[in-house]
């Protein structure tokens, strides 16, 4: 898990850009990638190097984000965009709580179930009509939170 591929939607090799490392463009075994609809930007999560890092649609490195929460071991970090309130949320099974930013890289806040119910080991995310379905690896069930 080194570089990023962009295909065409007729399975066409279309760009693919980065190496292993830590350097700016560089991973270290990347856990996810998600697409901003809106601008096209591409974050990539690449949890060893405790880093966000976010591309334009061609694969030109922009920016990083530094997640001192990643990083400790392997987590299953995952991404996801909310384009209609311009958040971004990112999980690791090493924590149970969720981090969440807004999408030029400003940590907003972190993010539990309002219930009674808490996370334990999120991995997966998904989300579908403002409801985020967290993966609890080690509880073996998935959560649903209202957004």
């Amino acid at each position: 898990h080194t570089r990023i591929v962009k295909f065409s939607p007729d399975g066409r090799v279309l760009t693919f850009w980065g190496s292993k490392g830590s350097g700016d463009g560089q991973f270290d075994d990347h856990t996810s990638v998600t697409v901003d609809p809106k601008t096209n930007r591409v974050f990539v999560a690449d949890p060893i190097n405790k880093r966000i890092q976010v591309f334009d649609s061609n694969g030109h490195f922009l920016t990083k984000w530094l997640i001192p929460e990643w990083g400790r071991s392997h987590g299953f970090e995952d991404l996801v965009i909310d384009s209609k309130t311009g958040r971004l949320y990112a999980s690791s099974a090493n924590m149970n709580f969720l981090l969440v930013y807004d999408l030029n890289g400003k940590r907003v806040s972190s993010l539990t179930p309002r219930t009674g119910e808490r996370l334990d080991g999120p991995s997966a995310l998904a989300l579908v009509n403002s409801k985020l379905y967290v993966l609890n690896m080690a509880g073996n069930r998935v959560t649903a939170i209202d957004l």
